[in-house]
């Protein structure tokens, strides 16, 4: 593949929401930059393919598909799954993607502060520290609680929504405005982003607050189950609560971790809204209620 004057963006996790929402928005900016999807199905790539989309196959666990997919590459986004795999999978792709002459990448961390003790969090920031110290250009984008959390690993429990942090609110976003972002950002290149990180939160809710918001949009009393961090522990020991079959235990384990430390107050430095959505797109972000009704089915399946 060789490399031509539209810069040719790879998108990791093209499968999935995000990845998927960043490939179609770049798509319908047709002369601004290709991008190519990829996925670890080589049966998806072929798809894609006949569909008339660019795509590889790349497996983050294999850094030895790493060379052919960056090939021809100007632009890489980073993104990886509930999992601690994520650190060596990051490292060893930055370094074929300076080593294949990748110009610039945009990075999905998280909201941190730079100093995290909970691990997930510092894993974030040890990796976003390595691509800093690479030959490549880069923008991080750091996204506060997705809001399409309610439709996966926070999904409603036997009518109720589940909050373990006690009265503490967190920041929230929806997915397009962070699969937006991450876009513009790649499309626009690192004469524009290079060396921004863009923290993303849209609105400040605790459970309490967000069962009341999915109340009013599915028309049906969805009550909040507030609790502490030591009842969802025990939840989990007494098999009541398990994670999702995409995250590895010690991702598990940290976020109860990054619950318990929210719920301390050592996580107060992220409740607040910020202005990216507004500054980069010029429009409001994705309200939480907004969202909560375009998500009514969704959410009223969960109750069924």
């Amino acid at each position: 593949m060789q490399k031509t004057d539209t810069p040719r963006v790879l998108v990791l996790g093209a499968t999935g929401r995000t990845g998927a929402a960043v490939a179609k928005i770049l798509e319908e900016t047709p002369g601004q930059v290709v991008p190519v999807r990829t996925s670890r199905s080589q049966a998806t790539v072929d798809q894609w393919i006949k569909e008339g989309k660019d795509a590889v196959r790349i497996d983050l666990d294999d850094p030895d598909t790493f060379p052919a997919a960056l090939e021809g590459i100007d632009r890489l986004f980073v993104m990886t799954g509930y999992t601690s795999a994520m650190n060596h999978q990051t490292k060893s792709l930055v370094d074929a993607a300076e080593d294949a002459g990748v110009s610039f990448l945009a990075h999905l961390g998280v909201f941190s502060d730079g100093r995290s003790t909970d691990p997930h969090f510092a894993w974030h920031e040890l990796v976003e520290r390595y691509i800093a110290g690479s030959k490549i250009a880069w923008a991080n984008v750091h996204p506060h609680v997705f809001m399409e959390n309610l439709l996966g690993i926070n999904r409603l429990r036997d009518g109720q929504f589940v909050w373990p942090m006690g009265d503490k609110q967190v920041g929230w976003i929806a997915n397009d405005d962070i699969a937006a972002v991450v876009a513009k950002v790649l499309a626009e290149g690192p004469e524009t982003h290079a060396g921004q990180v863009y923290k993303l939160s849209a609105d400040l809710l605790n459970g309490t607050e967000v069962a009341e918001v999915l109340t009013t949009a599915v028309g049906r009393e969805i009550p909040a189950l507030v609790m502490t961090p030591d009842d969802l522990q025990r939840m989990i020991d007494a098999g009541l609560d398990t994670a999702p079959p995409n995250m590895d235990a010690a991702y598990a384990a940290s976020t109860l971790i990054w619950a318990r430390q929210t719920f301390e107050g050592r996580m107060d430095y992220s409740a607040v809204t910020t202005s990216t959505v507004e500054d980069l797109l010029g429009r409001e972000p994705i309200r939480f209620a907004s969202w909560a009704a375009a998500h009514r089915q969704d959410l009223l399946d969960q109750l069924s």
